[in-house]
């Protein structure tokens, strides 16, 4: 405050007893006269007044007032006023032209009604509100099961759980450096906060997560010291497991009952037996105490009575049977009403689902259609490699089998002929379909692709019968690089790398022809010379053995 401002401040003063000198000056005069700005400088003071994110709503009857507080105090005359003022050091407000007020170790909702009062003592025709705008900043200690030990700068409407959060973040320093507490080794349950007054408080995160309760995580002061305990994993804890949003294994703290597991573990899932839940207690020897069915539901609706949890207690919530499952298939290609069709588990059968989309189009090729099945994850090939390792595979054999396997999790075919189905109603060949199921029919291809070394890469029209010279002739005949004697057949469906011998060539299908490869000298002479070493050998073995036998 101004020096010059010390007659106004008691004139104000005077105010609030009764007196009428200061009347006379108009209220604006009398605001500037005490250095406080107008009121549009105030009201864009009060919108950047703003602090940290913050996780609810400051709650006026349990947040504490103290220095540094900025406080936004609107009288509602014509025109408005708007104070933005800062609880001094010494825990008092001072309100121009009212006076100064002890507002320190109130909770802001005791502040609030002080101040109104007074105010509305000066103004008694006005209405009046009170408005915490930025609370104060507050240093606290975290020590204990936290990666950064230390004291932190957080603000008073901050909670427990903010300070944990920033005591266990890595700088860049310390990644690959500091080696992170296991999550299993904290405690997030018996977290004591020490006030400076000789209380404390307990947070317990899973707790306020499950019930939202702020006693959960409790709010920070001024000097609060934060300790974070380490706890053991297998012991001290109660499980629950099954048809719960997070079930688990959790650490357990004193007064804790069966409706507090069921709100750390979230509550239910849609499939939950709740009047069938299993409940597991054992004695002091780890035996098995007694098992029995409690009503969960009954529990939660208030209908029986809640029961407290001893360690080692596991509640098991079953399933209810329900098999409705999004159970489609997909069909795509020559059919004339491509798309996504819904079947009925084990009942459905290829037949039923070609008549769904409409039947084959005239382009529709039978004999290349494919119906393929997802029924094999990632995780269960890398499985199917490690137990058929320990079976004494061959390495050539290991890498094949993994290559086969890599392609079951893309294209697991169902050995199914469409044609045989169709067109000679081959009922044998009418499989059940499953969900998920792809069924893919390809257009009739007139064709034949030779690639590779030819003159000319491309489709040739496919003539029946004729022989892989006449595609070659087409393609405009091999390069000189040709190894004329390794041709390959490509079959169109199963990809097989037959001679031309050993198939006949049919619509849709490849012909490849490789690359001679190509030897430096340096190889060449390589091969020679190791040539020319063995039979040095071999002749040398020769003429001993002759002489051996004269």
């Amino acid at each position: 405050m101004k020096p010059g401002n010390f007659s106004f401040l008691a004139c104000g003063m005077l105010l609030v007893g009764g007196s009428l000198v200061c009347h006379a000056q108009s209220l604006k005069e009398r605001l500037g006269e005490a250095g406080v700005e107008d009121k549009e400088k105030l009201s864009t003071s009060v919108m950047q007044a703003g602090g940290s994110a913050m996780e609810s709503p400051v709650d006026p009857r349990s947040y504490v007032v103290g220095p540094s507080d900025r406080i936004a105090v609107n009288i509602w005359t014509s025109p408005p006023v708007s104070l933005l003022l800062t609880v001094t050091p010494e825990g008092t407000l001072i309100i121009p032209l009212v006076g100064e007020l002890q507002v320190s170790g109130l909770t802001l909702h005791e502040a609030k009604g002080n101040t109104i009062a007074a105010v509305k003592r000066r103004y008694l025709r006005s209405d009046v509100s009170v408005t915490l705008v930025q609370p104060r900043p507050i240093v606290v200690n975290v020590v204990g099961a936290v990666i950064n030990p230390g004291t932190y700068t957080l603000t008073a409407a901050d909670r427990a759980g903010r300070a944990i959060a920033l005591a266990n973040e890595m700088s860049p320093e310390q990644v690959g450096v500091v080696i992170p507490l296991l999550p299993e080794e904290i405690s997030t349950r018996n977290v004591l906060i020490r006030h400076r007054d000789g209380t404390t408080d307990r947070a317990d995160f899973p707790l306020y997560l499950g019930t939202k309760e702020e006693r959960y995580n409790p709010s920070l002061r001024e000097g609060d010291v934060v300790v974070v305990p380490r706890r053991e994993p297998q012991r001290h804890v109660f499980g629950i497991y099954g048809e719960l949003n997070l079930p688990g294994r959790y650490e357990i703290v004193e007064g804790d009952s069966v409706l507090d597991a069921l709100h750390i573990a979230q509550g239910f899932t849609p499939l939950a037996r709740r009047d069938s839940v299993i409940f597991s207690r054992l004695d002091r020897e780890g035996g098995v105490k007694y098992d029995r069915v409690i009503n969960l539901g009954a529990i939660q609706s208030g209908q029986e009575p809640n029961f407290a949890l001893e360690p080692g207690d596991r509640i098991i919530v079953p399933a209810m049977v329900d098999l409705r499952q999004d159970y489609r298939i997909v069909i795509s290609g020559q059919v004339k009403n491509p798309g996504t069709y819904p079947i009925t588990r084990n009942m459905t059968r290829l037949s039923e689902a070609i008549r769904m989309a409409g039947g084959f189009t005239e382009f529709a090729s039978l004999e290349s259609a494919e119906l393929i099945r997802r029924s094999i994850s990632r995780a269960d090939v890398e499985l199917e490699t490690l137990e058929s390792s320990r079976g004494g595979i061959a390495s050539e054999d290991s890498s094949y089998y993994q290559l086969e396997s890599q392609l079951r999790i893309r294209k697991e075919i169902v050995a199914v002929n469409f044609h045989q189905l169709f067109e000679h109603n081959d009922t044998t060949q009418d499989v059940t379909l499953k969900g998920d199921d792809y069924i893919i029919v390809p257009s009739v291809k007139q064709t034949v692709y030779v690639f590779g070394q030819v003159v000319t890469n491309g489709h040739i029209p496919y003539v029946q019968g004729a022989p892989v010279e006449h595609y070659l002739q087409k393609a405009g005949g091999m390069t000189e690089l040709a190894r004329k004697g390794d041709l390959k057949i490509v079959k169109a469906k199963s990809k097989q790398w037959l001679s031309p011998d050993e198939t006949e060539i049919e619509p849709g299908d490849y012909v490849w022809v490789p690359r001679e490869i190509e030897r430096s000298f340096g190889y060449t002479m390589g091969i020679i010379g190791q040539t020319a070493s063995i039979l040095s050998v071999a002749v040398s073995i020769v003429l001993l053995v002759i002489q051996i036998n004269k």
